[in-house]
């Protein structure tokens, strides 16, 4: 009595605190069959009519795969299937899984009722000892009377047909347990109104489905979180490989990058696209296709293998259908591992940029590739279960149930997210792709949700996908705003570039001073209220010295606000000509950003710019920033700075020339179409540091091949030092910038007298 009251209250605060199945993934802190042994029990039996099951019940208690028609209370006080599954349980548990007394009688007070998800709503009216005392008192009783139901059978009748019958089919011959019992046998779907026992192969073929299919399922759930971990995780260490001594300083390091990290993957270009009549793409660097192919290699791997088969089963009626279920299943999983690696690499509060020096544009080219994984595994969970309930006979059914529809919804969002992402669309209308990217994404998630929903509920763990995709994606969101909250609203001044013909805009906006680069939305500039836009900081007051400030003060107050000329210093050597100042340029107590006019937001500032009689116009603005290139981490070993910049790409390099000092130095090397940027960025080149000299070049392009042969060799004197390291910095057109990575990764490769390099080509690339 006591010990009944003792488990009476254990199942008690277990029902309370706890989940009998567990939580999480399967395989994961979730169980589906455990013991498997017990649950092959029920599945024999489940679908028996009870003496309590309604004669023509329509109520289905089970699921759309696998429905049933008993009451779940029903089950529990049935005293028939209770003696049947003790006498089972104690049968075959013993020769099979070895659970402990705990487990079983766990089992025994969670899943009587139910299916596969347990729960202790439904308390069996006796216990497991007591239900198995009074089976094999019915035992002994049938061994002492011969008299047998007419839809029951005895086990020695039903082993001997099986062993001699000929023709059984060859699958029921295989090995089974050699067990016996006096008791009736239990039919498939046959009333059962006494104790019975379940026959060994028919046990057998349920506990070799429900084995096979918890261990693969649990492949499922591991593989995918595996590539998930790996694809997030990887390039952490990658990273670290900066920090080895002596390694960036290694002629050798240099040599390898510039042969398996530096160049594009193939032909010329990396920065400009290739496969124009295609919708064209971006070609990775070969470190980029690295990354990628030991991601793709470890999704093929993962998707066709390692898989359990064991036949026959109740599960699968055919290996065939077993490998299509399985395979189907796995990419549907593992399209979520992927898509969750996928939406951290998407945005720019990515906590990963923060701990590598990989770049924002490179994480958006990962984004891309993980994005393709996840419209694969999906396409093919998609197919693979079509294929596999028309080989069942039943896709006509499970097409017109609800969980079905909302895959369908999923598996079309994502499947058009592939043409609305093409860089042509990203390139020609940005804000298109944008709203539609948004939209198709979030179509995607809840289908995906309520897709897992109406098939599994929240018995599986599959929606843990959608909570985490769904969390990365609103806490970035919020992190934004927040962002952009402690900026504040401010008031942007937008001016046209003299000497620019309108190709180059100055954007000033006072009371922020933000560096690298800032996130700007203009809410009263169009309807799309909402959007950002990246731009680079040219100049903030935040990296601004006093000096610089009353100098610039009082230039602007000697010329009345007109141009003032200024001589060339020593260490601006700008062709050996002046250059003139635009007094203006930098208004005191705010950040200014130059940027080029091209589609988009950019165009829609030069139109209403141009509307303007007075050329200048002003604008509300939200900020969000500062984000700081991940660029800094790869040069700070650097000795040397060697920066190549193009137009309004000078904006990013400046930066990391404001922070050169003694005995570090700099060059810098910059080209430009028209003069009018040069002027207007005269008296930021003036502020930087004397460690730091400057060329540039005005409507001509520069050599780029001599500029680097000429910077980059080691000189007599310096060639067997070893502790040198040389920082190149591109930022430019993609030509250009392609024109300096193939280069330097050819230098690297073919001259033994080039110092040890570090490239940052600063992009930002959709």
């Amino acid at each position: 009595m006591h010990t009944l009251l003792f488990t009476s209250l254990t199942l008690e605060l277990r029902a309370a605190f706890a989940n009998a199945d567990g939580n999480g993934l399967i395989g994961w802190g979730k169980t589906m069959y455990n013991p498997a042994c017990a649950f092959a029990c029920r599945t024999v039996i489940k679908s028996n009519p009870l003496l309590c099951t309604p004669e023509d019940g329509t109520v289905n208690y089970g699921t759309v795969h696998s429905p049933i028609y008993t009451a779940p209370e029903c089950f529990t006080r049935d005293p028939a299937f209770l003696r049947t599954m003790a006498v089972c349980i104690d049968t075959y548990c013993s020769v099979s899984d070895h659970p402990s007394t705990g487990l079983i009688e766990e089992y025994w007070a969670s899943h009587l009722a139910t299916t596969t998800v347990g729960s202790y709503k439904w308390k069996p009216a006796v216990s497991y000892a007591d239900a198995l005392t009074a089976g094999r008192e019915d035992e002994r009783v049938a061994a002492a009377n011969e008299t047998v139901p007419e839809h029951h059978e005895k086990i020695g009748d039903l082993r001997r047909r099986h062993s001699h019958g000929a023709s059984a089919p060859q699958e029921e011959t295989f090995f089974t347990f050699n067990v016996s019992s006096p008791l009736p046998l239990a039919k498939k779907k046959a009333p059962m109104n006494v104790t019975s026992f379940v026959d060994p192969v028919s046990w057998q073929k349920a506990y070799n489905g429900m084995r096979d299919f918890e261990t693969n399922e649990k492949g499922h759930s591991t593989y995918s979180i595996t590539v998930m971990l790996v694809a997030l995780l990887l390039p952490i260490p990658l990273s670290l490989l900066r920090f080895v001594p002596g390694l960036p300083t290694s002629t050798g390091w240099s040599y390898l990058q510039a042969t398996l990290i530096y160049p594009a993957t193939w032909g010329r270009h990396h920065r400009e696209p290739v496969g124009a009549a295609i919708g064209g793409g971006m070609v990775p660097t070969r470190g980029q296709a690295l990354y990628i192919a030991f991601i793709s290699m470890l999704n093929v791997i993962f998707l066709l293998t390692p898989y359990v088969h064991t036949h026959p089963q109740t599960t699968f009626a055919s290996l065939k259908e077993q490998d299509i279920s399985i395979i189907g299943n796995r990419a549907g999983v593992m399209a979520m591992g992927n898509a969750v690696a996928m939406f951290v690499f998407a945005g720019r509060n990515n906590p990963f940029l923060w701990v590598t020096d990989w770049s924002y544009s490179t994480y958006l080219l990962l984004h891309r590739w993980l994005g393709y994984w996840t419209i694969l595994h999906t396409v093919l969970h998609s197919v693979m279960l079509l294929a596999y309930y028309k080989l069942q006979g039943s896709y006509e059914d499970e097409l017109a149930r609800t969980y079905w529809v909302w895959g369908i919804v999923a598996t079309v969002a994502v499947v058009v997210m592939f043409p609305a992402s093409l860089l042509v669309v990203r390139q020609k209308v940005y804000e298109v792709f944008l709203v539609l990217h948004v939209v198709l994404t979030v179509v995607f998630v809840v289908g995906y949700y309520y897709h897992i929903w109406y098939c599994y509920q929240y018995n599986w763990g599959y929606e843990i996908f959608a909570y985490i995709v769904g969390g990365i994606w609103g806490a970035e969101r919020v992190v934004r705003l927040v962002r952009m909250a402690l900026k504040g609203s401010r008031t942007a001044t937008v001016s046209e570039v003299p000497g620019s013909n309108g190709e180059v805009l100055k954007i000033h906006i006072e009371g922020v001073r933000p560096s690298g680069v800032a996130y700007l939305c203009f809410p009263t500039l169009g309807w799309r209220f909402w959007e950002t836009h990246p731009f680079s900081v040219a100049t903030s007051e935040s990296k601004r010295s006093a000096a610089m400030d009353e100098e610039m003060q009082a230039s602007a107050s000697a010329v009345n606000g007109s141009e003032k000329a200024v001589a060339t210093t020593e260490r601006s050597l700008r062709d050996g000509s002046n250059h003139t100042r635009d007094s203006s340029a930098w208004p005191r107590n705010g950040a200014t950003f130059i940027v080029r006019v091209r589609t988009g937001i950019t165009a829609k500032l030069a139109a209403r710019l141009s509307a303007s009689d007075s050329h200048r116009i002003q604008l509300r603005v939200l900020v969000e920033g500062s984000y700081h290139s991940n660029a800094a981490a790869q040069l700070a070993q650097c000795t040397h700075l060697l920066c190549i910049a193009g137009g309004v790409g000078i904006t990013a390099v400046l930066p990391y020339l404001h922070e050169i000092s003694a005995p570090r130095h700099a060059k810098l090397f910059w080209g430009v179409r028209q003069r009018g940027i040069l002027d207007t960025l005269g008296s930021e080149l003036d502020a930087l540091p004397s460690a730091v000299q400057v060329r540039t070049v005005v409507g001509e392009r520069m050599d780029i091949r001599e500029i680097l042969q000429q910077e980059t060799a080691v000189t007599g004197a310096k060639r067997d030092g070893g502790k040198e390291l040389l920082g190149i910095v591109v930022c430019g057109p993609a030509g250009m910038a392609d024109e300096v990575r193939q280069t330097v990764s050819k230098l690297g490769r073919g001259a033994e007298t080039m110092r040890p390099f570090v490239l940052v080509d600063e992009a930002f690339t959709w």
